[in-house]
């Protein structure tokens, strides 16, 4: 993943977003430089004093008190989004309204295919068949998906959609998983149905962060915090959790 996808947002400053190809990215506001290390090491070279070698674990945890996947202007076409601020349980604050959205490519699952290596099954792998680009959007407790009017082709390496598909909408709590894969996010829902969401202009680590987050504050509203969100979204009550 590139530096500047997986930072979003940069860990010095909270400046949104950084600008960035593969292994480097640039802060545009206090000028901070990235690097990509050894391993997981990231090499932050400041505008004045030395370079330092930084965990990618320590710069994501800055980045969260920075705002995490929350205000700023989104590259490309976006929106304003306020979420700074965090409850106990990781949720945030719960009174502000999220709101984002971005320029996707979407896919839907349609089987599996086996992975075998030397005759052996290893395993399984979705198998996506991709529809198309649009525009997918976060707004409170709805996420929803509006396909181009003109059926456009899918860019990012899709040459040609396969079928047509109608918008998509769901609630939050109709969400059943969440994890990122590579540069898409997946969105599993009731029936185990597979939405994959492969973003044009935008990161795909801030949306896995953003609806994580929005994922938290909704069952926070029930007494209740998420433990794990991949494969399944799994909750236990809150009281559970401070009582560790």
């Amino acid at each position: 993943m590139p530096i500047h996808d997986m930072l979003y947002r940069c860990p010095r400053c909270g400046h949104d977003p950084l600008e960035g190809h593969k292994g480097r990215a640039r802060c545009s506001s206090c000028g901070t430089r990235f690097e990509q290390g050894r391993g997981s090491l990231i090499t932050v070279r400041p505008p004045e004093g030395l370079a330092e070698q930084v965990s990618a674990t320590s710069l994501l945890a800055d980045l969260e008190k920075m705002g995490g996947p929350g205000a700023g202007k989104e590259r490309g076409r976006g929106a304003s989004e306020h979420s700074k601020g965090s409850n106990e349980d990781g949720s945030g604050s719960s009174g502000e309204h999220l709101y984002r959205e971005a320029r996707v490519s979407l896919g839907i699952a349609e089987g599996h295919d086996v992975i075998r290596w030397r005759g052996e099954v290893l395993g399984f792998a979705e198998r996506i068949s991709w529809k198309g680009e649009g525009l997918i959007r976060l707004e409170g407790e709805l996420l929803t998906f509006t396909p181009d009017e003109h059926g456009a082709a899918v860019r990012s390496r899709r040459a040609e959609p396969e079928g047509r598909v109608e918008r998509f909408s769901c609630i939050l709590a109709d969400i059943r998983g969440v994890q990122i894969s590579s540069g898409a996010v997946q969105v599993t829902l009731e029936g185990d149905r597979l939405y994959q969401f492969e973003f044009v202009d935008d990161s795909a680590k801030r949306w896995e962060d953003l609806l994580c987050l929005a994922l938290r504050r909704l069952y926070s509203e029930s007494g209740r915090c998420v433990i794990e969100f991949k494969p399944r979204v799994v909750t236990e009550p809150i009281s559970m959790k401070s009582g560790r």
